[in-house]
């Protein structure tokens, strides 16, 4: 079986210049085609297992229902707070500290009500691409106003 050549990756040195300092450097650039990154989940380990580490019991089960149900096309979760405990088998006040505690460690962000976008560092399906697409828009969900929604932690501390 021959590789194609316009599947292997390209590798070259590159001088690039700091607009802002001047500095110049030299990188190696390793430039490979992108259609083998096509419809499958990238999960960032060692980010995902900070979150999940944070989280514990009946927590867990809201987390699990949230990444089943998150909309590949634009990594947005829906839900009330009493439609995730129906269907993650626990009490609302489990979903409401979960929600959060996800929204204070950046795992998401509040689009509109009921609605919550996934910050696609830790998250995403589909390609590069697409996955910078979604970190512009996440980025650009207001940080002021998810504290207005969630005000305090349950120790009553600002997030």
């Amino acid at each position: 079986m021959k590789i194609s050549d316009k599947n292997v990756p390209m590798t070259k040195k590159e001088t690039w210049i700091n607009q802002e300092t001047g500095e110049i450097r030299e990188f190696v650039v390793v430039s490979r085609p992108y259609s083998s990154d096509f419809n499958f989940h990238k999960v960032w380990l060692d980010d995902l297992v900070k979150i999940l580490g944070i989280l514990g019991g009946g927590k867990i089960s809201v987390f699990n229902y949230i990444l089943e149900n998150i909309n590949p096309y634009n990594n947005e979760f829906g839900g009330t707070y009493a439609e995730i405990a129906e269907k993650s088998g626990v009490h609302v006040n489990t979903v409401k500290k979960t929600i959060k505690i996800l929204v204070r460690e950046n795992f998401m962000k509040r689009v509109r009500v009921a609605t919550y976008m996934i910050n696609s560092r830790f998250l995403v399906k589909g390609t590069h691409n697409k996955r910078m697409g979604l970190m512009l828009k996440y980025d650009e969900l207001n940080d002021t106003r998810q504290l207005e929604l969630f005000g305090r932690d349950e120790q009553g501390i600002d997030f």
